[in-house]
């Protein structure tokens, strides 16, 4: 049922309130390869609605995920009994209508005209690219290819009217490597809005380099050294503490930024943006969940913070304007602060001359405090110099202050990747320790 129609059948009930009715559809694809040979397939699709009304700063939030109009009138009419006993909320509003330049990174051609089954054996594509690369590949232990399919509406008692649609491939391989009773794994994915853009070659490239280079990998003593991080490595960190820079956190007093408007808060080389209109990036949309025309926002401008990001909600609260970062996690879920595509902007390029150490894999970021900025993690690398590889080392930890990490940044690449919405350049700390034998 499309938006307006849906309108038509229940605008009695909303007549007199304010309103906001957000529809989700995405349809998804998935293959797993085994030995050469699809080992299974999933098609599952995701349909719902969700309403929200206001009416004298009260709210009220329900959805459907069987949008028949019986269930669409339930949903309206639970909204309004929970409208009823909600806490009165100034801040509370719904977006107005704004024009602006429409971006849209959709692949007609492959997801409605290209056969399924080319689609669903990239899987096993992905699988001979990692295995033929080098013989020490013994195994690959899980290889997929997906087609995301979305659609996005939302229309509401201000005048909003927008419906955009969009594509994601993503190919995702772990690989197992054996050389003299040692194994060693390594995984990686790669996605893009537009199914020839997705780099297989480039995927089985990084996860044979990552595996092998790891064999033979042994604990190393305690020792301070500067760490290199790579893009893969830098874009979880940026995940793990992206939370600082948003408007959720400085409403509740829980952002290390709060205080720090246009004073120095990183090395003058680094640049912090979220840029929801990035070309063909993962998460770019012309309106963000809630109507909000998506921009580029500098969040750390050569090392001076600049931004914060926000939805309605927490713009209204903090006096600053919405930067179109107001997202669902499905039409199940209200809106909250959440990046688009959100990275460090590429540096001059990175020369490695004293010993360093290149993280390959870390584990246990998601233990990290993005209030404090502390994390210790679990890793395995590289010890590097000028000349390449000195040792492989594993069973080690790295601990570190995401705020400090920043401020000691000596060095950024030229080499920006993305990994779904976080992305990053190479980046050189210039000292943390690492926790060995």
């Amino acid at each position: 049922m499309e938006i307006n129609q849906i309108l038509k059948e229940v605008k009695d009930l909303l007549s007199k309130y304010k309103w906001e009715i957000y529809i989700s559809e995405i349809s998804k694809l998935k293959s797993k390869s085994k030995d050469f040979e699809i080992e299974s397939i999933t098609k599952s699709r995701e349909y719902g609605l969700s309403v929200r009304v206001l009416k004298d700063g009260k709210s009220g939030f329900s959805y459907t995920s069987d949008p028949t109009p019986q269930n669409i009138r339930k949903s309206i009419e639970k909204a309004l009994e929970l409208l009823k006993i909600s806490t009165p909320d100034e801040n509370l509003s719904f977006q107005k209508p704004v024009n602006t330049e429409k971006v849209e990174y959709y692949d007609s051609y492959a997801s409605e005209v290209l056969d399924s089954d080319e689609k669903i054996l990239k899987a096993i594509e992905i699988e001979r690219s990692i295995k033929t690369k080098d013989i020490r590949i013994k195994n690959v232990r899980e290889c997929s290819f997906s087609e995301t399919i979305f659609k996005y509406s939302l229309i509401n008692s201000e005048g909003v009217n927008t419906t955009e649609k969009g594509t994601i491939y993503t190919a995702f391989a772990s690989a197992v490597a054996e050389e003299r009773g040692d194994t060693q794994i390594a995984w990686d994915f790669i996605q893009s809005r537009f199914l020839k853009d997705l780099d297989i070659e480039f995927l089985a490239d990084e996860i044979v380099s990552n595996a092998v280079s790891l064999l033979g990998a042994t604990p190393t003593e305690t020792k301070s050294i500067p760490v290199l991080f790579p893009p893969y490595a830098f874009s979880q960190i940026l995940e793990a503490f992206y939370p600082a820079f948003s408007g959720d956190y400085l409403i509740k007093g829980k952002s290390y930024f709060e205080d720090k408007k246009d004073t120095p808060v990183a090395c003058s080389d680094l640049s912090i943006v979220d840029n929801g209109r990035l070309a063909k990036g993962i998460m770019t949309r012309s309106f963000d969940d809630e109507g909000t025309p998506t921009q580029k926002t500098v969040l750390v401008e050569k090392g001076i913070f600049k931004n914060f990001i926000h939805n309605l909600y927490t713009s209204s609260v903090s006096g600053e304007k919405p930067t179109g970062n107001g997202y669902r996690s499905s039409f199940k879920d209200s809106t909250s602060v959440k990046p688009s595509n959100f990275y460090v902007e590429s540096g001059e390029g990175i020369k490695i001359k004293n010993d360093t150490f290149k993280v390959i894999e870390m584990l246990g970021l998601h233990t990290s405090n993005p209030v404090t900025g502390d994390f210790s993690v679990g890793v395995s690398g590289l010890i590097i110099n000028e000349k390449g590889i000195v040792k492989p080392v594993r069973g080690v930890t790295l601990t570190g202050n995401f705020f400090e990490i920043i401020k000691n940044i000596v060095q950024i690449g030229n080499d920006l990747r993305f990994y779904g919405g976080f992305g990053s350049p190479s980046v050189l700390v210039k000292e943390m320790v690492i926790g060995g034998i």
